[in-house]
């Protein structure tokens, strides 16, 4: 369960952040209240964990449809300000509630994930997952799989679709 204080700060920073400009370092997360929760399975068949080394992405379902999530069935999102570039936007500070997702090795896509993936390296070295050239990150407060408390957050963070895509909900 989230802690409703941390949440309420983190909604703050969200509508501060985005009433202060246009600077794409500068927008960060936010809450949208919503709580409306649903227990998810993935929407693949395989429960098998990855082999040593690999990173899987697979689709689960959500109250939104069938989005993008970690081998652990948790949703992942993009940061509308990274664009399609691989570096990320992300302010620092703003990564303790928004992790990315990291691999070493290979990623393997579950059934139904035809975009590219990659691991592009970032300025400290370690290397981001990217889903159709989108680095993906999870969100500290979804506390299951399938949970999609991140999606529409401070207008920035979006759930992925199968295509790649944020889901507009």
């Amino acid at each position: 369960m989230i802690n409703r204080r941390w949440l309420g700060a983190v909604f703050g920073v969200a509508v501060l952040v985005t009433a202060c400009g246009s600077s794409s370092e500068s927008k960060g997360g936010g809450a949208n209240g919503s709580s409306t929760t649903k227990a998810s399975k993935p929407a693949s068949s395989s429960t098998e964990p990855a082999p040593a080394g690999q990173t899987t992405l697979q689709l689960v379902d959500t109250p939104l449809g069938e989005v993008v999530a970690n081998s652990d069935g948790m949703t992942l999102y993009l940061y509308v300000p990274d664009g399609t570039s691989p570096t990320s936007k992300v302010p620092a500070d703003v990564l303790a509630a928004w992790p990315p997702m990291q691999a070493t090795e290979t990623v393997t896509l579950g059934a139904g994930l035809t975009q590219k993936a990659a691991t592009p390296a970032q300025p400290n070295g370690e290397k981001w997952v990217s889903y159709n050239d989108h680095l993906l990150y999870e969100f500290a407060g979804d506390a299951a799989p399938g949970d999609v408390k991140g999606n529409a957050l401070g207008d920035v963070w979006y759930a992925v679709t199968a295509a790649g895509e944020p889901v507009q909900s």
